[in-house]
């Protein structure tokens, strides 16, 4: 009779084990999908900053332009006068 005692406690345990196996493997399966969700976000804010650097850089370039081409204004009217 102890030796019954002993394999229902051991089976009792191996399905314990097993339901914690399984819950664990659905917490991996969903902290896997929510990395793979931060990477895209990662990934598309990178995208984001590097078009918005090369904006700047252009904005720059063009507000450099412009003042060389108000300078030119100026010191053509400024001979006309």
């Amino acid at each position: 009779m102890a030796m019954d005692a002993v394999l229902k406690q051991l089976e009792s345990r191996i399905e314990e084990l097993v339901k914690a196996y399984q819950t664990a493997n659905a917490n991996e399966a969903k902290l896997a999908a929510q990395v793979k969700e931060l990477e895209g976000k990662v990934a598309a804010v990178s995208e984001a900053n590097s078009r918005c650097e090369a904006l700047e850089k252009q904005r720059e370039e063009l507000g450099q332009r412009l003042e060389k081409v108000l300078s030119l204004i100026d010191g053509t009217l400024g001979k006309n006068t």
